[in-house]
């Protein structure tokens, strides 16, 4: 949805800015991983990205460096996942995985990919405490440990949900797809460290889907 990419990334982040510089408030801005477009990538990665999406979140980084420059934290975060993220649409593997496990469909699974995921009251922490601290630049908010298969999210998602592993079927991914694994020193070296693993937080993740 390139339209929507372009009023949500570029020009909403626009007005943000300008309106934070002129009553002189301080802009954190929450970008994607994906903008490092590089199989391994730390803070001091230079930016890559490799689709719109990804083109669009960094010239939002842009825009805010330009127009709100004065503190400005940039908060890459890493797939974070939770409730509130409807599943389908591209709005998350682990979601769509549980909700298909659970109505017993087809699980496609890139072939060949691995991710981290951050549960999403981890996130939250994370970008509460670099706001409280008053840090500024570049942070990667994400686990950073070993990625996990899409594969093995789906056998997950059919061990939680008792459905047969017989849903899962590999699929070759998009062309030029790239799951970026990040380091979170800078974050870490503020204190914070992920609590709930992915199982744990899928298994909460169920929980709310069945509830609503």
């Amino acid at each position: 949805e390139p339209d929507l990419a372009m009023r949500s990334n570029v020009l909403a982040t626009t007005l943000v800015a300008r309106a934070a510089a002129a009553h002189g408030a301080r802009l954190v801005y929450l970008s994607t991983a994906d903008v490092y477009g590089a199989a391994v990538a730390d803070e001091h990665t230079p930016p890559a990205p490799a689709s719109l999406y990804a083109l669009s979140k960094w010239w939002g980084e842009e825009i805010a460096r330009l127009y709100a420059p004065a503190g400005l934290a940039v908060l890459r975060l890493v797939n974070p996942y939770g409730p509130g993220v409807a599943a389908g649409e591209g709005k998350g593997a682990v979601p769509t995985m549980l909700r298909q496990a659970e109505s017993r469909e087809p699980i496609p699974a890139f072939r060949g990919e691995a991710r981290n995921w951050c549960w999403i009251g981890d996130t939250v922490r994370a970008v509460r405490l670099v706001i409280e601290a008053g840090g500024e630049g570049v942070f990667n908010v994400g686990c950073d440990g070993e990625p996990v298969a899409l594969t093995d999210v789906a056998r997950l998602a059919c061990d939680l949900t008792g459905a047969p592993a017989e849903l899962i079927h590999e699929i070759d991914p998009p062309p030029g797809r790239v799951t970026p694994r990040v380091s979170g020193e800078r974050l870490r070296a503020l204190g914070w460290r992920p609590e709930v693993g992915l199982e744990e937080g899928m298994r909460r993740l169920l929980e709310s889907l069945r509830a609503a």
